[in-house]
């Protein structure tokens, strides 16, 4: 295999995202596209990420393979590079070839390839009852009150007419509600982890529109696409059920 990218910053939102989530991913290629999938070390988020052959400069497959990336190892560099380096990726015998290139500044790093580690789980089909699109910045402010005034672990999320809420969780002392308007209609209700859905920020060079799509106490699904089309990432949180007894 041979990629060649010139816009490193998906790499680089993409690990920022997974770098304490696991330990090894799966790179798959084919003729038209590579992708990764992961489930997260908690078990309770899935995420996938697929960039199709238009958005490198060079994509080479000869057939279709898979490779097993050392998250650690990859993070470690991708984090180094600036975004206006051009970043090539080719294996060499068990070993991952990576080059860091702008200008005549050219770094060339190999790290080994991880062996069998087995099959990535395929995340079930959730039964959503709607989705909407949020502009990301709006989950800014309401995942900063939650964690630095509320001090909670997770929010629950409230879907009416063309309303999402932002809400405190039943057991917290201090109560919070914040509206964000969105353009669709239907009611649905569950609580996740504010952790996970606050990471989501990391991914706001892919774009600045994220999709949810809700059901009444199932997994929150996710879906971001790039500008131009050429990068799709995706996932699921996995609901907290509250106690009621």
């Amino acid at each position: 295999m041979l990629l060649e990218i010139y816009d490193i910053n998906y790499w680089k939102n993409f690990f920022d995202l997974i770098h304490d989530s696991t330990t090894i991913v799966e790179l798959k290629l084919d003729q038209d596209k590579c992708s990764m999938s992961l489930l997260n070390n908690t078990h309770t988020c899935f995420y996938t990420i697929e960039f199709m052959s238009d958005f490198f400069t060079e994509y080479y497959v000869d057939d279709a393979e898979s490779v097993l990336i050392f998250v650690a190892d990859f993070y470690n560099i991708i984090k180094t590079a600036t975004t206006k380096d051009r970043l090539t990726l080719s294996t060499n015998d068990n070993a991952l070839r990576i080059v860091l290139e702008h200008d005549e500044n050219r770094r060339i790093f190999e790290i080994p390839l991880a062996e069998d580690f087995g099959d990535t789980p395929t995340p079930p089909s959730i039964p959503v009852k709607l989705s909407f699109d949020v502009i990301l910045k709006d989950l800014k402010q309401p995942c900063r009150d939650l964690d630095k005034i509320i001090k909670t672990g997770r929010f629950k999320i409230n879907v009416s007419d063309e309303v999402m809420e932002i809400v405190s969780p039943s057991d917290s002392m201090t109560k919070y509600n914040q509206r964000i308007i969105i353009d669709n209609t239907g009611a649905a209700s569950t609580i996740v982890n504010l952790q996970y859905v606050n990471d989501l920020q990391k991914l706001n060079k892919i774009s600045d529109t994220i999709t949810f799509g809700v059901g009444d106490n199932v997994p929150l699904l996710w879906n971001m696409k790039s500008y131009d089309g050429f990068v799709e990432v995706h996932g699921m949180i996995a609901p907290i059920i509250e106690d009621n007894e």
